[in-house]
This record gives C-alpha cells, sequence and structure tokens, in this order.
C-alpha cells in the first residue's frame, strides 16, 4: 500500500448463513473507511483499490461474496407493492414498532402522518427505495426503538 491517503470503504468478516432460504447475511461485520495507507492492515475479506486509471474502485470478491452481492442487488431491484402481502405486513410491523398502544385504522390512513410520513400512504415515499428500504427502516425500528422514534413527539399520557 501506499501514502497516497486515497480514500476506501471495505466490510470484513463476511460469513454466509443459512436464514430464509440460504441467504447471504453479515454477522459481525466491520466497515473499515479511512485512508488506503492503513487498509491492509487486517483486512480478510475485501480489498477496495483505487487506481488512476480505473473511474471506480475495483474489488477483489470471492465467488460466495460475489453471489451475496448479486442477491442483494436482486433485492434492491424490488419495488414496494401494496398488494403484496408480506409488504404490508411490513408496513403494519413498522407502525406497530413505533405505536404499540395504538391500532392502525389501515394502510392508507391519516394516522402516518404521525411518524412523519409525506401523506396518509406511505407506499408511496418507498418508490426510490423500494421494498428493502422498509425492512432496513422495520429492522432499525425493532432493534434500535429508541433511536429510531427518537424524533417522535408524542402526547404525554
Amino acid at each position: 500500500m501506499d501514502d497516497r491517503g486515497g480514500s476506501f470503504v471495505a466490510v470484513r468478516r463476511i460469513s454466509q448463513g443459512l436464514e430464509r432460504g440460504n441467504t447471504c447475511h453479515s454477522t459481525s461485520a466491520e466497515v473499515v473507511a479511512g485512508s488506503t495507507a492503513w487498509l491492509g492492515r487486517g483486512l480478510s475479506c475485501v480489498c477496495a483499490q483505487s487506481r488512476e486509471s480505473d473511474a471506480r474502485p475495483s474489488f477483489d470478491l470471492t465467488p460466495s461474496q460475489e453471489e451475496c452481492l448479486q442477491r442483494l442487488q436482486n433485492r434492491i431491484d424490488i419495488a414496494y407493492d401494496s398488494s403484496i402481502p408480506e409488504h404490508q405486513e411490513a408496513l403494519r410491523a413498522l407502525w406497530n414498532a413505533a405505536f404499540p398502544e395504538e391500532e392502525l385504522r389501515g394502510l392508507i390512513s391519516e394516522q402516518w402522518k404521525e411518524m412523519g410520513w409525506q401523506g396518509k400512504d406511505p407506499s408511496t415515499d418507498f418508490r426510490g427505495g423500494g421494498f428493502i428500504s422498509l425492512e432496513n427502516l422495520l429492522f432499525f425500528a425493532t432493534n434500535f426503538p429508541v433511536c429510531a422514534f427518537s424524533y417522535l413527539v408524542l402526547p404525554v399520557p
């Protein structure tokens, strides 16, 4: 590695697991960001190198990592579809994570504005991000609820 100080973002310790149909997931991924001057220390899985002739950094991925990356890309390409029951359930679960004591009156409801959505139909806000953006919000809401909903100003009972 040289000391020119180019920038990078890398992930190490990616593992493949059996979860819902043998999908790939990271059990203890560590994101490393900084200067290429110290990139080589301890990076065991993915190496990103930026060359002056390259428009984008190149990555050396294992076949397993390439498969995981392709699966992720396929998931990213799934649009939110309000007619799919799994998508509807994820939206209800997000509501229940934010307001466990308040019943959601419908997937299209003025209640969604209480959570900060633009309108009464939150599905319109997923046009750009797709279903994976809802999945990510739901993960954040269920695993880090205090942080996820700290912006909500709820009435004190």
